[in-house]
């Protein structure tokens, strides 16, 4: 099934649903993950780091409650857990796939846990029985400063405290009532920073919905105020944005930008005939005609007046604007699109003016003013076609006719 798109609609829609699970839909947690996935990185190559100088600190503690197992604590801190750790923040720094990201970043937690436990199950000494409790520590740093996504979290959280389970079955020397009440402290603090975990989770869900909505909400509103509401073309405004671009400071002098102007042939009498849903219907499909020429995406199609349409080019010479030009017009006739007051072919035709210069040489109103006399020269000349007209040899590329020369 196809990744829905992330439209304003589609987000308001989610939104006004109040969902009460925290995972998204797939096309929004992937747009959620694109937006966090750096960020998230850096997190946790800080909290990596950190992470690093308090656990290898805490080393003090296996000197002070379990002296007896020094040398395997010693083993499993500096040649196990904390190499593993140097792996993970050097991971990290990668900015990996969420998948892999978040599994080693649960892995750290569940390793320290795993340290943890081995040595409090090993040591004889009488302060092995506080060393336990280190696991706590180990279950605030995963859910509320690691920060692990809830369902990672809640997986870290019931495998830590099953290995504290397994360890207290496995150690004869606890009373029951101790291991009952430690048991019951792991299972209130991995609670406790879950419920947090998950409020945090949820809060900064929230909060990336409400920023994109706002930013869908300011984009349509950019694109409403750019663009003509009939055709989705370009209007006056963005034209003159494109303007200012291309004769702004820096622009390269000497690049040749070329303009087209196109009207459709007796529209007036199309519309009259034929009712004006028709008129906009014929003006969307010459609207698409000239679209499917355009050369990329520096080139921009505007809507100039009610059945005219601007083509800005770039870097195109007179010849490039021709050729464009008349493609487009014989795009339009092929449409077949009926109109008894149309002419001999009784389809709807359009004609079309072109013209080129340097940027140096013309300013963009003169350039669209050289255009637009072309284009009436070829409505006075009996419509259906380019002005300057395109020719062809048997060996050479096409060639205009009569181009309009600047400066």
């Amino acid at each position: 099934m196809p990744i829905r798109a992330v439209t304003l609609e589609a987000v308001e829609a989610f939104m006004a649903e109040r969902h009460k699970r925290l995972a998204f839909p797939d096309w929004l947690e992937q747009s959620y993950e694109a937006g966090r996935r750096q960020r998230r990185s850096r997190r946790l190559v800080a909290n990596g780091k950190a992470l690093i100088v308090v656990y290898n600190l805490f080393f003090a503690a296996d000197w002070l409650l379990t002296p007896d197992t020094l040398a395997i604590a010693a083993l499993l801190h500096f040649l196990i857990v904390t190499p593993w750790m140097l792996f993970a923040v050097r991971l990290f720094a990668r900015a990996p796939s969420r998948g892999v990201r978040e599994a080693v970043a649960a892995s750290l937690p569940i390793l320290v846990a795993a340290q943890v436990l081995t040595i409090f199950l090993l040591s004889r000494s009488p302060g092995a029985v506080h060393y336990q409790y280190l696991v706590l520590l180990v279950l605030m740093y995963a859910n509320a400063i690691q920060w692990l996504s809830y369902r990672a979290a809640a997986a870290v959280s019931v495998v830590i405290f099953a290995l504290h389970a397994v360890c207290l079955a496995c150690s004869r020397a606890m009373p029951v009532e101790v291991a009952v009440l430690a048991s019951a402290m792991i299972a209130a603090t991995a609670y406790v920073t879950l419920a947090a975990n998950r409020m945090l989770e949820r809060d900064e869900r929230r909060a990336f919905l409400q920023a994109l909505r706002h930013r869908l909400r300011h984009e349509q509103t950019r694109i409403e105020a750019t663009t003509d509401a009939l055709t989705g073309l370009a209007n006056r405004h963005r034209l003159r944005a494109k303007f200012a671009e291309l004769w702004g400071e820096g622009a390269e002098r000497t690049k040749s930008v070329a303009i087209v102007m196109l009207d459709i042939d007796h529209f007036k009498a199309f519309n009259d005939r034929y009712g004006h849903p028709a008129g906009d219907a014929c003006i969307k499909r010459v609207t698409a005609c000239a679209l499917a020429e355009l050369r990329g995406a520096e080139d921009l199609a505007a809507r100039y007046g009610g059945e005219e349409l601007l083509l800005v080019l770039p870097d195109a010479a007179i010849g490039v604007a021709v050729a464009v030009a008349e493609r487009i017009r014989r795009g339009i006739e092929a449409l077949g699109i009926p109109h008894e007051l149309g002419g001999a072919n009784r389809v709807v035709t359009a004609s079309l003016g072109a013209a080129a210069a340097p940027i140096e040489a013309v300013s963009p109103d003169e350039l669209v003013a050289a255009a637009d006399a072309a284009l009436y020269a070829a409505k006075a000349s009996g419509r259906n076609r380019v002005v300057p007209p395109l020719v062809r040899s048997a060996s050479a590329e096409p060639t205009p006719i009569g181009a309009a020369r600047f400066g």
